[in-house]
């Protein structure tokens, strides 16, 4: 396999010139939509300020700036497994290597009369690359060059309430912005989040107010995850507060509402579009849910979720979740809290037009673990029962997620989801010695009723279907099915900030994490991601 040669896209300028536009129109609309809005819960006196004064000090001088730069080297060897059993023999060795460099760019504007402001630019260009043609995931990571404004949004907060219209990141379980690739999931509708506690607290002060409504955590978020430390964690949906996590005053009750009419794919898409990872023609998704946590008197933390989501000519699904972790015990160094996650899944009410055979699923979770402030240990279980009549014999589609951390025994490139009836068990260790270091290190093993391999990767092909091929359906998976198929994933990580060494370094950070991916018939996939980059 050859080298390929990286050319740099003609068309960055003129796509650098419509993103500022679009960016420039949304601040108009925040100064056109600040006339009808109510009075900012400032604590200075605005009366006296003209409204350039207001946008200045509020606005301009209440936006911030998130992002990271860097370098990334992703090397891939036998992608996917790849070649399957059964698979047409290609001459392809099913390497993918990329060295890029990197940026992810974001702005949040202050709030005038309750509106603001949200953009994010995405930019990579490759150093090296070396990708076969015919590589399923090829560029999926990191390719050639990447140039895209994945969000851009104008949003009005009031009372506990959040309204965000436009290009936007939003952060639930069964459609998110993907934790793994440089270039999130993004989507574009309108998305609300309602907090009724922090409504009726406001309704109770005097003088009221435009109350920010954004929160430590959930469905509504300016950075994906992969911003962050990339630990590859299977919580990030809704995590514990901490073991020195002090009682609430008030829980941290939240209600959300969407409806996404396009998304952009990750990996290296360029545009927002009409469809989802498995078919063409579609018209998005609706969800509602809601997520509580709650630190309660005596120490002890209660989280819960629930999503259901309407995937318009695909399927309905519903997802939900409850956690307990016990009292912190002990202090400092030595405190330590025990913790038990449970979650369920269920996919139904499929379009038989797309999914003939219909689709009828369910995968149950449970996980089990401690907590200290140096080592974590965690032991997790996944089943999801077989269903005959129904595609692959009970296995769900997921439209706007990628292995995503979403079920408890997913790793880097396998997880129970892809796979059908079946089970998955593991276990995780975490350790961090210091603010500035941490390291992972996970184990899962995976059985299939009816494995097909890693191809995970299958759409909808020519005809628009999906199927596993019985009864004169169409098959859309690549070579042989096997019976209680096995496979492996195994994960091991790092990352340091560099402000361990000097505080002028604090947020250069080095990450590397590994992912080996086994199948019973099919060659062992590595998957090797090196990250240098400061965050801020």
């Amino acid at each position: 396999m050859g080298k390929l040669k990286i050319q740099e896209r003609t068309a960055l300028n003129s796509r650098v010139s419509r993103y500022t536009t679009l960016l420039l129109g949304t601040t108009a609309l925040v100064c056109a939509g600040a006339a009808q809005a109510q009075t900012s819960n400032s604590n200075d006196d605005m009366s006296s300020l003209s409204f350039p004064e207001m946008f200045q000090k509020q606005v301009v001088e209440g936006s911030q700036v998130h992002g990271r730069v860097g370098f990334y080297d992703f090397r891939r060897w036998h992608d996917t497994n790849q070649p399957y059993p059964g698979q047409a023999k290609t001459g392809d060795n099913y390497n993918t290597e990329n060295t890029n460099f990197g940026a992810q760019i974001g702005i949040t504007t202050g709030r005038l009369y309750g509106f603001s402001a949200g953009a994010e630019f995405v930019y990579e260009h490759a150093l090296y690359g070396n990708n076969a043609a015919g590589t399923k995931l090829n560029c999926n990571l990191a390719c050639s060059t990447v140039e895209n404004l994945t969000q851009g949004y104008l949003q009005f907060n009031a009372y506990g309430f959040q309204l965000r219209g436009g290009r936007q990141l939003i952060n639930t379980p069964l459609a998110g912005a993907d934790q793994f690739t440089f270039l999130p999931r993004a989507f574009q509708g309108v998305s609300a989040v309602w907090r009724p506690l922090d409504t009726m607290k406001r309704m109770s002060f005097t003088g009221g107010g435009s109350a920010k409504t954004e929160g430590n955590s959930g469905p509504q978020i300016n950075q994906s995850s992969v911003a962050q430390t990339a630990t590859y964690e299977t919580n990030q949906y809704l995590p514990f507060f901490g073991l020195d996590a002090s009682a609430m005053d008030q829980p941290e009750w939240q209600v959300f509402g969407a409806k996404i009419t396009r998304y952009e794919g990750r990996g290296n898409s360029s545009s927002f579009v009409k469809k989802n990872r498995y078919f063409d023609n579609v018209s998005g998704f609706w969800s509602l849910g809601t997520s509580y946590r709650n630190v309660m008197s005596n120490g002890g933390q209660v989280v819960g979720q629930y999503y259901h989501y309407d995937f318009q000519q695909t399927e309905s699904a519903d997802y939900g979740e409850i956690g307990y972790m016990a009292p912190t015990m002990g202090s400092g160094t030595m405190a330590w809290a025990p913790y038990v996650r449970a979650q369920a899944i269920a996919a139904y009410n499929a379009d038989k037009s797309r999914i003939p055979q219909g689709i009828n699923s369910q995968i149950y979770g449970l996980k089990l673990g401690v907590q200290s402030g140096m080592v974590g240990f965690s032991v997790f279980a996944n089943f999801s029962p077989e269903h005959n009549n129904s595609f692959n014999h009970g296995q769900l589609l997921h439209p706007y997620t990628d292995l995503s951390g979403v079920i408890y025994t997913d790793t880097m490139n396998d997880g129970i989801q892809e796979q059908g009836p079946g089970w998955a068990a593991g276990a995780r260790i975490d350790f961090t010695p210091t603010d500035n270091f941490s390291m992972y290190a996970r184990y899962v093993q995976y059985e299939a009723k009816y494995g097909h391999s890693h191809d995970f990767y299958f759409g909808g092909g020519s005809n628009g279907q999906i199927g596993d091929g019985r009864n004169g359906n169409p098959d859309s998976f690549t070579g042989t099915q096997y019976r209680n198929q096995k496979s492996q994933g195994i994960g091991i990580g790092m990352t340091y900030d560099l402000g361990g060494i000097s505080k002028q370094l604090a947020g250069l950070k080095i990450g590397d994490n590994l992912g080996i991916t086994k199948f019973d018939h099919a060659p062992n996939f590595y998957d090797n991601r090196i990250r240098f980059y400061y965050s801020f």
